[in-house]
């Protein structure tokens, strides 16, 4: 018996090493119509120190299945209010039967895939909606970081503060001023997560995206172990 609990302690401290982590969360709530489209349980964004990140909702997680349920981190309380979007559903949520029949509950835990380009201070709120019917179905509002490990997992680095992205919104081309080093690199994802740009050693220039199409972007700017992140708006 003191054998099997000395082995039971061992394999829980290397669980523990290897599932260390920082995560926000918070509760989900419904908010168009409640009554008719009841969510529940708990939503997060999970960075893991071997790399993972995921947008995840948890076991207490119900609802009920709507016309094309899909996921966003967005840094308003609503999509399409000028803030910063990023689609972490690469299909439409399915039910407990695996379709969409708007009869059937979707419960459980679920988890989503978080671009690298992303960090834990980025997003706000978890949002479910309801693509064809326009409908916000449900919001999580993240709350502040915790886990053990959020100091080498979630650290604000300030170094590009002083950047500045002009025109934003722009069409062809912007300028970027205020970099200190020239050792920095730059990286543009769509709203997908794809990288669609980058390009190294860039210093205070214009950079041409005349190959992008209309919509909204994220960019990294990163040298080092040094990186930030900015919005871009091409028109």
């Amino acid at each position: 018996m003191k054998k099997i609990t000395i082995l039971v302690v061992a394999f829980m401290a290397i669980s523990s090493v290897a599932h260390a982590q920082c995560f926000r969360e918070g509760a989900f709530a419904a908010i168009d119509d409640p009554a008719q489209y009841p969510v529940s349980g708990t939503g997060s964004i999970l960075f893991e120190t071997d790399g993972t990140k995921q947008v995840v909702f948890g076991d207490d997680f119900s609802t009920v299945q709507g016309i094309e349920l899909r996921v966003y981190l967005s840094t308003t309380e609503r999509l399409n209010q000028g803030g910063t979007e990023l689609e972490v559903t690469t299909e439409p949520l399915q039910d407990d039967n695996g379709g969409q029949d708007t009869n059937d509950p979707i419960t459980g835990m679920k988890t989503f895939d978080v671009p690298d380009s992303v960090n834990l201070g980025d997003f706000s709120y978890i949002i479910i909606q309801c693509v064809q019917a326009d409908v916000l179905w449900g919001r999580v509002d993240l709350g502040e970081n915790e886990g053990a490990d959020c100091s080498t997992l979630a650290i604000e680095n300030n170094a590009f503060d002083t950047v500045n992205i002009t025109p934003n919104p722009m069409r062809d081309q912007f300028s970027i001023s205020g970099l200190t080093t020239q050792e920095a690199e730059i990286a543009i994802f769509d709203i997908l997560g794809k990288r669609v740009y980058t390009q190294q050693q860039v210093t205070n220039q214009m950079i041409n995206i005349s190959s992008l199409r209309a919509g909204i972007y994220i960019m990294t700017i990163s040298s080092g172990d040094q990186k930030a992140t900015r919005k871009l708006i091409v028109q």
